[in-house]
Formats: C-alpha cells, sequence, structure tokens
C-alpha cells in the first residue's frame, strides 16, 4: 500500500540508516574487520567533517559532524560522530550511548515532509538547509527505541567544470 494515501510521509526511499558513535575510526576499524565496508569517501580518505547551520528543538544551532559511509547492498551504513557544537547526534550519544541513531529516506520535497510532519503532529528534533538546495530533517526520537526518522533532500550537483 502507498504510504501517501494516509496523508504522511512517503518511506519508498530508503537511503540509509545513521549509526552514532564516539569515535569513528575505532568504529570503522572494527567494522571493516567483521567485513562491513569498505569506508571510503574517495582519495584514501574515510570520513570527512561537514559543518551545518539549522534548527535544533527549533532553535538557530550550528555544528560540525564526521561522517563515513559504507554500501550495504542498496543502503548506506552512515556513521556519525558528533564533533562540535549543540546537535541531535550528540544529544543522543550522552542519553542512550553509540548505537542506531536515525533511518535516513530520501526526498525529493523536504518543505512537504516538513509540512506532513508538523501536520501529523510528529516533533522535528532538528533540520538543516544546504546551500546547494538539499537539507535534512529528523524527527523527534520515536517511542520505538528512540529512533529517529530522517528525510533528507539531495542537493544539486555542483556545475560542470
Amino acid at each position: 500500500m502507498n504510504q501517501k494515501s494516509y496523508g504522511i510521509s512517503d518511506f519508498t526511499k530508503m537511503g540509509h540508516v545513521g549509526v552514532v558513535v564516539k569515535d569513528i575510526d575505532k568504529a570503522i576499524a572494527f567494522l571493516e574487520k567483521l567485513g562491513i565496508g569498505p569506508f571510503d569517501i574517495g582519495g584514501g580518505k574515510k570520513t570527512f567533517t561537514i559543518p551545518f547551520k539549522g534548527e535544533l528543538h527549533g532553535r538557530p544551532a550550528q555544528w560540525k559532524t564526521t561522517i563515513s559511509f559504507a554500501k550495504m547492498g542498496d543502503t548506506e551504513l552512515e556513521l556519525l560522530e558528533p564533533t562540535e557544537g549543540p546537535q541531535a547526534l550528540k544529544e543522543s550519544l550522552d542519553e542512550t550511548g553509540e548505537g542506531l541513531h536515525h533511518i535516513g529516506f530520501l526526498t525529493d520535497d523536504l518543505d512537504a515532509e516538513i509540512e506532513h510532519f508538523k501536520n501529523n503532529g510528529i516533533g522535528i528534533w532538528t533540520l538543516a538547509r544546504e546551500d546547494d538546495g538539499g537539507g535534512f530533517l529528523y524527527s523527534d526520537p520515536t517511542p520505538l527505541g528512540g529512533i529517529a526518522i530522517e528525510f533528507r533532500k539531495i542537493g544539486a550537483p555542483p556545475p560542470e567544470e
């Protein structure tokens, strides 16, 4: 059944599973020993740190997160280490420790997802918009294990040179 028929978000485009960790390098080393990976973002690097400017609990916030990905079939395993500033990831790490943080879905219309969350009484934990038109939002932690639901819009590709 099409989830849109309920008047809520579309959960048909799962993109990744997000796991919050204290030390991303140790987490990568462990998972690669298990055979999960490779964690490689190109150029021989396994991680990157990205600054965000958005909202946390409806208030302006800025933070940095160190991230890595590994393909697992059609889905990615996303590792996230909160690096700097107040952020949902740090709150989760402090409250419940390392582990599953969110399930991430892709959307073509982030504004519609924000509106669906608001119209259906689903709290928005954090959101950020990117200069390239992309962005994301996390729901408040769910009553099902405290995980968040993420919707991410992929921004426009960089112009070809």
